[in-house]
């Protein structure tokens, strides 16, 4: 049975009284989505969008591969929706190895090309939404209504942003997964010294769903997919903060090399990877969020940490620059046997104050390629300090929270468990509700992620970060002790359920909602409009003569006793006369309170 999220919000935000009108028309002025004119986008001919302001008064469909071009900008108003069209494959090539045995590879020939938005190195894109006013990146039809759940994976291409920031492949250089440009431009290479583009822009408060689509299989077996945001070589100077993946058909941020930063990353229910990184990616990273659903086919692992392309024979044979990110606050949230980070590649990382719960696995620490996890630890590009982790594997033992995997180091898994414990990372219960369930990708059990208050769940100043870019604060993981959390009043995955109730609709009781009307119902779950104050409204003054002891409001009609036309006659018995002398003299001399 289909199932309809109705909440509420007031604090913070705009008030929702069903996501479903939010999701429709938000409150920047916007007319509702199937209101809006659309405009078919294409790539003119290798023209690209050319310089262009995209806002919230059209919806735009990008109809295939659409490059902003070097020299470009390209500006997205907040509110604004773009959709990418649906690719469709009409055929497979296949390949034969010369030894006549057949290849792995297999290129997908399309009908219709994949709708994707490339920003090419040397371009510029703004995509500045707010919290009330999210820029949203969807497939074309998608009814916006969340009736689409987080099971409907790979209906459009992806945003990737292209930059110019040092790789550790082999020439320095290479192209965007899963890209390729028709035009014979090369708009989809990236990768340099990093010197001529230290931006490309300003990604904020983006809401990315149902994205990936793959061009076929590698010689060596890999997929060449596309993912909901991809960063490629891109650059320091480049703002990507407040950024929803969600139902992506591969992973939900992929980096590639270059030393941009990212901070507030709701990553959700994406196939493969919430974050990935490789080719020597050296940026920083804080309050990061990856929730996987491995029961249901949503997630490999919270983070895939890689360092180099060795299984594609493409990286500098240095292995330099290795990937060494520097990541704080993140907390990762599983459900099933799924690893919650698998260090791999030649993947190194420097992760602080972080917590990950139900996992099967913790950290799967790798040791097969001749540059691998276990050499970045031997040179110190590894490390783990101040972590938490609760409810992984069957006891939250040592070997489950990290485990040396695949080596011939005797005492590789010793060496790593030493490093482990001695800087504070250990098993601890946050005290929150990270329990959910779901039904055709609705959540309909909602966590709450606010960790506990106790001091397992407090940071110390020795584990502060001292990079002035990281945010200082107090506690594990990626939401504040208080209960706040930055992924509510805009997001997907909240209009999903996944931090509020569902409710029936074939049980839903419409009335009056408000407790200070005449007609307020406690058992209503909709408000229909009905409320009133003027039926229990009256006097509520008891020294009024028209005193009405029901009356909830006053209405203004209260009837105050006329004071006597004659102040002398203190006992009201119409004279003035001994008595009343009587009652002045009794009270003469007392101090009035």
């Amino acid at each position: 049975m289909k199932r309809a999220f109705l909440h509420i919000l007031t604090v913070g935000c705009m008030s929702l009284v069903a996501f479903a009108a939010w999701s429709q028309a938000g409150p920047c002025d916007c007319p509702p989505v199937a209101e809006r004119p659309i405009v078919e986008v294409d790539d003119a001919n290798g023209l690209g969008t050319g310089n262009a302001t995209w806002s919230c008064d059209s919806l735009y469909v990008l109809t295939a591969t659409v490059f902003v071009n070097p020299g470009d900008e390209l500006i997205i108003l907040p509110g604004t929706v773009v959709q990418g069209r649906t690719g469709i494959v009409s055929d497979t090539l296949t390949f034969t190895l010369p030894n006549g045995n057949p290849s792995p590879r297999q290129d997908y020939l399309f009908s219709q090309e994949a709708g994707s938005l490339v920003v090419s190195a040397g371009a510029t894109i703004v995509a500045d939404g707010t919290s009330n006013c999210p820029i949203v990146f969807t497939y074309e039809g998608d009814p916006m209504d969340a009736s689409s759940g987080y099971d409907v994976r790979g209906k459009w291409g992806g945003l990737i942003v292209c930059g110019d920031g040092q790789l550790n492949t082999f020439d320095g250089d290479d192209e965007a997964e899963g890209v390729v440009d028709a035009t014979g431009q090369n708009r989809h290479v990236y990768g340099g010294d990093g010197t001529l583009y230290p931006s490309s822009g300003v990604l904020r408060y983006l809401s990315l769903r149902h994205a990936s689509t793959s061009r076929g299989i590698s010689q060596f077996e890999n997929g060449l997919e596309t993912n909901a945001l991809t960063l490629c070589g891109v650059g320091p100077e480049t703002t990507v903060e407040f950024i929803e993946a969600v139902a992506s058909g591969d992973d939900g941020v992929q980096i590639f090399g270059g030393l941009v930063n990212v901070r507030y990353l709701g990553l959700a229910f994406n196939a493969e990877d919430g974050l990935e990184y490789d080719q020597g990616w050296q940026g920083n990273g804080q309050f990061i969020f990856s929730i996987t659903d491995e029961l249901n086919g949503a997630g490999e692992h919270a983070g895939d940490y890689e360092g180099d392309d060795y299984e594609e024979f493409d990286v500098d044979m240095t292995f330099m620059p290795y990937s060494n990110p520097m990541l704080h606050n993140q907390t990762y949230i599983g459900k099933g046997a799924a690893t919650a980070i698998r260090m791999h590649n030649g993947a190194g990382v420097r992760m602080y104050n972080s917590l990950f719960a139900h996992y099967g696995l913790g950290i799967d620490f790798e040791d097969e390629d001749p540059c691998d996890a276990w050499e970045l630890f031997l040179f110190g590009e590894t490390q783990i300090h101040n972590n938490r982790f609760w409810a992984i594997g069957d006891s939250s033992g040592i070997t489950e929270m990290i485990l040396y995997n695949e080596g011939f180091v005797f005492n590789g898994q010793e060496e790593i468990e030493a490093h482990f414990i001695d800087n504070n990372n250990y098993a601890a219960d946050p005290q929150f509700d990270a329990d959910f369930t779901s039904e055709e990708g609705h959540i309909t059990d909602a966590i709450n992620l606010a960790p506990s208050l106790d001091s397992n769940f407090t940071v110390t100043p020795e584990f502060l970060p001292m990079d002035p870019w990281f945010i200082p604060v107090d506690y594990i993981g990626a939401f504040n002790t208080d209960g706040s959390n930055w992924l509510t009043c805009w997001t997907y995955i909240e209009q999903l359920g996944l931090f509020g109730e569902w409710v029936d609709p074939e049980v839903v009781l419409a009335g009056c909602t408000y407790d200070f009307a005449c007609n307020y119902n406690p058992e209503a779950t909709v408000d229909d409009g009905s409320c009133e104050v003027t039926t229990c409204a009256g006097c509520i003054w008891p020294e009024a003569t028209n005193y009405d002891p029901s009356a909830l409001w006053d209405d203004g009609s209260c009837q105050l006793p006329i004071a006597s036309s004659c102040p002398e006659d203190i006992n009201q018995d119409g004279q003035v006369n001994t008595g009343d002398l009587l009652m002045f003299l009794g009270a003469f001399g007392m101090i009035c309170p």
